[in-house]
């Protein structure tokens, strides 16, 4: 026995001696039913084209509305994301054990005698209104991971959290690698770009970072000009995690090529660069009957995101809109002017929950499907369905109508998120849906397939990604997976 080693279980059970509440999901994890997954995995698994690429990927949850066209489903993939994933204990263990395995990975290979890894949350966005995580455990499985595997390489670690380095910075400078855990608003404040590209904090150079939002906000704040090629970055596709328009580019790029039946063609969009155009583009697409949603970059929880239904709208209610999309993301992000390039794009009237009498009939929701590495193949785990936490009014759609985030939706109900989910891996949600496995088998390859796609171009193409020309090769890795 570990005499320093704590399961989950018992972590969550002291959570309110230890300080805030944590949110537990196990019902979500023991409601998934593992024949089903097995089954769905044994058709919808995929090699990754060549095991350099290992490297580049450890975990995306794949956002997915549904639509209904004479009676058949239609999936339309709306969000890529990343490692920043809230929900990682919704899977199996066996699912979760593959995920911190390549976490585990990145600090063994990780080159140097100590080097510094920050694995960042959201939460504490509003400074007059604070949000404290309710998965941050999530992010300390993250931290054991990477502990574990610079255990591998014969580097002890130190793990930490950026509130303590505030407090006593001096007991950073130990000499041994470090695991930095910590909100994204904080690390951004205490983050220093040196002269050569490099980051450091602290004085000490950061050598990789965890959440592929937060990469993206830390490239933002010091105007692209961050060295990548010693900054790790896991996801290495965060570009893709952390902006719409770079993932809708992709997902049309992809297209459809094994002639899927259920799912949606291309994805209409426009990305914009400025206030003007996107007032402009936003009144172009009303006035042409298109009901509109705009979507900044690198935010999370809904934030900045406004919808556009009404072709009567005048200019000037559009622009009140977008001006306050801009100073959420101006206040939240330290996004100066506002989080751009935003992305417009279409507006879906999506499906609604249809059981009377059910706690959640007509409600919206959307499905979330896991996408992670296991080894050399990806897998995909059909996570969740997120609900809406209002009934869904045609007539008067309401935004809390329309958000399908859990954590905005339990947040502003003041109770426990998984009051708006249901374990997608699971029969009795199935059917609650109108869904057929056929439809999860069909979802599930066609979310690995561009998972793939997207690994295969960044490794083809690493300038579209803003990324040094050439991912280096990591020899060890390479010779694992033979």
């Amino acid at each position: 026995m570990n005499p320093f080693s704590l399961s989950l279980d018992v972590v969550l059970a002291a959570a309110p001696l230890l300080g805030p509440h944590l949110e537990d999901r196990s019902p979500i994890r023991e409601a998934q039913d593992r024949t089903l997954l097995r089954i769905l995995q044994a058709g919808t698994s995929r090699k990754l084209r060549h095991p350099s690429q290992r490297q580049l990927f450890a975990v995306a949850p794949l956002d997915i509305l549904v639509t209904e066209e004479q009676g058949q489903k239609r999936f339309h993939i709306i969000e890529l994301n990343g490692t920043g994933i809230g929900g990682l204990t919704n899977l199996t263990g066996e699912a979760i054990a593959a995920v911190l395995e390549n976490l585990a990975e990145l600090a063994e290979e990780l080159p140097g005698r100590a080097p510094v890894v920050l694995v960042a949350s959201s939460g504490m966005e509003r400074d007059d209104a604070p949000r404290l995580n309710r998965l941050i455990h999530e992010k300390v499985l993250y931290a054991e991971a990477l502990k574990q595997g610079f255990e591998r390489s014969g580097r002890p670690a130190t793990v930490t959290t950026i509130t303590q380095l505030l407090k006593t910075p001096e007991r950073f400078h130990d000499g041994k690698p470090a695991v930095v855990l910590g909100y994204i608003k904080d690390f951004l404040q205490s983050l220093r770009l040196e002269p050569d590209g490099r980051l450091s904090l602290f004085g000490r150079p950061v050598d990789a970072g965890v959440n592929d939002r937060f990469c993206l906000n830390v490239l933002s704040q010091f105007g692209h000009r961050v060295d990548l090629n010693r900054f790790v970055v896991l996801n290495r596709c965060f570009l893709a995690g952390a902006d719409k328009g770079v993932a809708y580019r992709l997902i049309n790029e992809h297209g459809n090529p094994r002639n899927h039946r259920y799912i949606a063609g291309q994805t209409n969009f426009a990305r914009v660069h400025s206030r003007g155009e996107l007032l402009e583009t936003v009144l172009v697409w009303l006035r042409a009957g298109r009901k509109a949603v705009i979507k900044p970059q690198g935010t999370g929880l809904g934030h900045g995101i406004e919808f556009f239904l009404d072709p009567h709208e005048s200019r000037e209610a559009v622009a009140r809109k977008i001006d306050d999309s801009l100073r959420c993301t101006e206040q939240f992000y330290r996004a100066r002017g506002g989080a751009f390039p935003y992305t417009v794009c279409e507006f879906l009237d999506t499906c609604t929950v249809r059981q009377p009498g059910h706690r959640l009939d007509g409600h919206k929701y959307e499905l979330r499907v896991v996408v992670y590495r296991d080894g050399d193949r990806l897998q995909a785990f059909p996570s969740i369905a997120k609900v809406s936490s209002e009934v869904h009014d045609p007539a008067r759609p309401s935004r809390m109508a329309l958000i399908n985030n859990v954590t905005t939706s339990a947040e502003t109900k003041k109770t426990a998120g998984t009051e708006f989910m249901l374990p997608l891996c699971n029969r009795d949600t199935l059917r609650l849906l109108d869904l057929k496995i056929e439809h999860l088998r069909e979802l599930c390859g066609y979310c690995t397939g561009l998972v793939a796609h997207v690994l295969d171009r960044v490794q083809d193409r690493p300038d579209w990604f803003g990324l040094p020309g050439a991912v280096p090769v990591v020899p060890r890795l390479i010779a694992r997976a033979a």
